[in-house]
């Protein structure tokens, strides 16, 4: 075995024991099964640690530095401790991903997706009780699989600055409880898969069947961890779908597409579960156009999104170095591809703001931070990506 069929492997058993913790606890399953799993989860990171420590070692230090940091900072903010910790703690005591189906405080978001508490109250189970600090490890845990992924393509002090680059852009995301960091990463990662195996003309990963098998789950993940993984994933398949009619190469993909697509099933039997429940329905907004038409054609409000999403400091950071990597390594199909993901997520992201019946600023002085951490990783992952051999080939 070859150090990255090793981590390709290690990526696919960590992402399947992901979901099938979700599973286990959507079926109802014993708890004895899914401790049994969660321990089969805890196993394969400890192989992926200790069968060869110096390897990889940046990302291991880094991680044990980030336990440490997570399971010495108590969770004080409202979005991990009222909705997500929350979740997890009613999932711990019911053992059922459909506590929620009393709908019990509409005010913490009963019909979010529920795969990171899922696996919050599992480590719960585990070791016995509920309290307000440990349970939110298994949010860091579930950035392992990409990170561990990531290693296949960037080596040695590649490697160390794009722990640097989700450092800088994750922050405090990492190890606190929030989940945008989890979007942010599945999110590029699953645009990275997507380029590797349907848009790149490169087809040598596309002969691997372990990495439809890891994108295939990122997919799923991506979905059910935040509502927002819902629209970025629809938007890869959306661009990629376009690319490839433009191209006329839709024929050779199309199969490939349809069974990448089969990954929304999860989050589209939650949502029909919600709605059926009558979950979340008191937050469907049919009033859309009385709430955009008055803020179309005021261009202060263009002007204020504008402010909070693309003149955040990260972000701009990230598309400069973005811009910098292209110019300086010119790839014509990954810079099309990424920019035109990017540009499709801002529309989607000025059209949410336009369309929200709440003040414009409030909404966005409370999320637009977060949301934007997407679009800062993707351009600092992809600017690096691209630059992985420059010097090599200068």
């Amino acid at each position: 075995m070859t150090k990255d069929s090793f981590h390709e492997k290690i990526t696919l058993a960590l992402s399947f024991l992901i979901l099938n913790n979700y599973l286990f606890l959507s079926l109802n399953f014993f708890q004895l099964i899914i401790k049994i799993n969660f321990i089969i989860f805890l196993i394969v990171i400890f192989a992926f640690y200790f069968k060869n420590f110096s390897e990889n070692p940046f990302l291991k230090i880094f991680f044990l530095f980030i336990i440490f940091i997570s399971l010495g900072t108590a969770t004080s903010e409202w979005d991990p401790r009222s909705i997500w910790l929350f979740h997890a703690k009613r999932i711990f005591y019911d053992q059922s991903i459909f506590s929620v189906s009393d709908n019990y405080g509409e005010l913490w978001h009963n019909a979010y997706p529920s795969l990171a508490p899922a696996l919050a109250s599992s480590l719960a189970t585990l070791v016995g009780y509920w309290n307000e600090v440990f349970p939110k490890l298994s949010f860091l845990l579930m950035f392992l699989p990409p990170l561990i992924l990531t290693y296949v393509f960037l080596k040695n002090t590649q490697y160390l600055i794009f722990l640097s680059i989700v450092f800088f852009t994750i922050g405090k995301h990492l190890f606190t409880g929030w989940t945008d960091g989890l979007v942010a990463v599945y999110f590029c990662l699953s645009t990275f898969l997507m380029y590797l195996l349907i848009v790149s003309e490169n087809n040598f990963f596309k002969k691997k069947i372990i990495f439809y098998l890891i994108a295939f789950c990122f997919f799923i993940t991506l979905t059910l961890i935040k509502n927002e993984g819902i629209a970025l994933l629809l938007i890869l398949f959306v661009v990629t779908f376009l690319i490839k009619l433009y191209q006329g190469d839709l024929k050779n993909n199309i199969i490939k597409l349809i069974y990448l697509s089969f990954s929304f099933i999860p989050i589209i039997l939650w949502k029909l579960f919600c709605y059926s429940k009558g979950i979340g329905n008191e937050h469907i907004n049919s009033n859309i156009l009385l709430n955009i038409l008055p803020r179309l054609y005021e261009i202060e409000n263009y002007k204020l999104i504008s402010y909070f999403l693309l003149l955040n400091e990260k972000f701009i950071y990230s598309l400069v170095f973005f811009l910098v990597a292209f110019w300086i390594k010119w790839n014509m199909e990954l810079f099309r591809f990424i920019s035109f993901v990017a540009l499709s997520y801002i529309f989607i992201l000025f059209f949410i703001f336009l369309s929200t019946p709440y003040d414009l600023h409030w909404q966005l002085d409370s999320t637009a931070v977060r949301v934007v951490k997407s679009l800062s990783f993707l351009f600092a992952f992809f600017g690096l990506y691209n630059l992985r051999n420059w010097r090599i080939e200068n």
